[in-house]
């Protein structure tokens, strides 16, 4: 398996469920992996399962995407491949267009936003220098339809897809191809993002309870199923390997057909 042979790859979120099974597949194609995490025990974990190296980082330090990016480009030479995957859901609870908190709204606009902002400012120079390489920004379903149920996430993924886009028209000229991957409902387990969701459905009295929550958004996927990381992550493959060499600017949706709702 070589579809990423010797590309050096930066994941962020490496910690999470979806970060996780992304390092493990390009690993698993021949890349060299370095993930990173602002949670040390999670990244640690995820570091020693995959035998890869990690970075403990808090996507939205500025001074520290530099640093990073510029370690790996002094060690490897080059960096090929980042995925922008670190992100967060926020507040379950208050989360309406009526009801959002302000502070919780800031909050998401600079995990989920302005820190692939930053990865991708910070990387684009590197990967000139390299002649080209694979931006990946994980966007969400949630960048194509409504969310009032959690408003502050959906647009703050709309603004990932829009950002991507962007940095793909941009970046075109250099060799260099930026992508987003929108998931749609993905089982990441206990604490994970769908279980969070599914129990702030009961708690603010939309669902009866969290199995509910989840047999009535399992109904609305047209494949009649969540998804899993591992899905995400071979999109994430093909966007990272030569064989989307001629793709830029797109929106991968993996959502088990949720979009043509």
């Amino acid at each position: 398996m070589d579809r990423l042979a010797k590309k050096v790859c930066l994941i962020t979120g490496g910690g999470g469920a979806i970060g996780r099974a992304i390092a493990k597949a390009f690993k698993d194609e021949g890349a060299v992996v370095i993930i990173s995490d602002i949670n040390e025990q999670l990244l640690s974990a995820s570091a020693d399962t995959l035998g890869c190296e990690s970075i403990v980082q808090d996507v939205t330090s500025e001074s520290q995407w530099e640093c990073i990016v510029g370690d790996i480009e002094k060690k490897y030479g080059r960096i090929d491949v980042l995925v922008n995957n670190a992100g967060i859901l926020g507040s379950t609870d208050n989360v309406n267009p009526e009801t959002t908190q302000v502070e919780d709204f800031r909050r998401l606009q600079l995990v989920n936003v302005e820190s692939v902002m930053l990865g991708c400012r910070t990387v684009i120079p590197a990967m000139k220098r390299a002649k080209g390489g694979s931006i990946i920004n994980i966007s969400s379903i949630a960048a194509a339809i409504a969310t009032p149920f959690e408003v502050s996430y959906g647009l703050s993924k709309a603004a990932v897809r829009h950002l991507s886009w962007s940095v793909g028209a941009h970046c075109a000229p250099f060799g260099i191809r930026c992508n987003s991957i929108m998931p749609g409902q993905i089982e990441t387990g206990d604490g994970g993002m769908m279980d969070s969701i599914f129990k702030g459905a009961a708690r603010r009295g939309e669902q009866a309870d969290a199995d509910t929550a989840r047999t009535t958004f399992t109904a609305l996927i047209p494949l009649g199923m969540l998804g899993t990381p591992y899905d995400i992550a071979m999109g994430a493959v093909y966007l990272a390997s030569d064989e989307s060499r001629y793709v830029s600017s797109i929106s991968l949706q993996i959502s088990g057909g949720w979009s043509v709702l």
